[in-house]
C-alpha cells in the first residue's frame, strides 16, 4: 500500500478560494466605508482663483460654477457613495463612479444619486480675485 502526500491541486484550489474570500471581504469593507461621507482633512477653508469666464471648474473638494449673474459652489463628494466628482459633460456635472448627473444648481438629473450636491458657503474676494470656500459646513 502506498501512502501519498497532500494533493497539490487541492492545496492550490483551497488557497485560491481563501484568497478570493479575503479579497471579497476587503472589497465589501471598502465599499461600506464609502457609504459614509469620506473624511476630509482638518483644513476647513479652500481658497481658489477667481477664473475668468463662465463654466464648471473642479478644485479637489469643491465644484465652482460661474455664469454672468452668479457663482455656485458645491462639495465634490457625490451623495450616492462618496466618490470624488471631477468631470463635466456640457452643462452637466458627472460622477465618474456610477454616472450620477447633476445640473448647475446641484440638482439630480439622473441617478443613482437620490440627493443633490451639497452647497458650500463661500466668500468672494474681488480685490484679490479669489473665492474663499468653507468646506465643512453642514
Amino acid at each position: 500500500m502506498t501512502v501519498s502526500g497532500p494533493n497539490p491541486r487541492r492545496i492550490f484550489l483551497k488557497t485560491g478560494l481563501v484568497s478570493l474570500g479575503a479579497f471579497a471581504f476587503w472589497l465589501m469593507n471598502s465599499l461600506a466605508k464609502r457609504t459614509e461621507e469620506l473624511p476630509e482633512s482638518a483644513e476647513n477653508l479652500l481658497t481658489v482663483p477667481l477664473a475668468a469666464g463662465n463654466g464648471i471648474r473642479f478644485y479637489d473638494r469643491a465644484i465652482v460654477i460661474s455664469d454672468e449673474e452668479r457663482f455656485a459652489v458645491f462639495s465634490s463628494t457625490c451623495p450616492h457613495l462618496g466618490c470624488r466628482i471631477n468631470r463635466a459633460e456640457g452643462n452637466e456635472i458627472v460622477c465618474p463612479c456610477h454616472g450620477s448627473r447633476f445640473n448647475a444648481r446641484g440638482e439630480v438629473l439622473h441617478g443613482p444619486a437620490r440627493r443633490g450636491l451639497r452647497p458650500l458657503q463661500f466668500e468672494l474676494d474681488s480685490t484679490k480675485a479669489k473665492l474663499h470656500i468653507t468646506l465643512n459646513n453642514e
